[in-house]
């Protein structure tokens, strides 16, 4: 098994997810700007901080795993 190859397609995975999600929420927090909504601006900010943190600590152990393998 080429454990390269899937690395790369789990980062590629990886990053696509979270990119989305923190997208999504960028979204949304922009809406909530225009329509002045204090309840939509506090849920997207915490929903993006929370996959930026979920996303760094996912990467971080994939690549820990990458480095035991190895």
């Amino acid at each position: 098994m080429n454990t390269s190859t899937n690395s790369k397609i789990t980062f590629r995975y990886l990053a696509i997810g979270f990119t989305g999600a923190i997208a999504c929420m960028t979204a949304l927090f922009i809406y909530g700007l225009a329509i002045q909504s204090q309840g939509l601006l506090v849920i997207s900010s915490t929903i993006a901080a929370l996959s930026g943190a979920v996303w760094s600590s996912t990467y971080a152990s994939v690549k820990k795993k990458e480095r035991e393998s190895a």
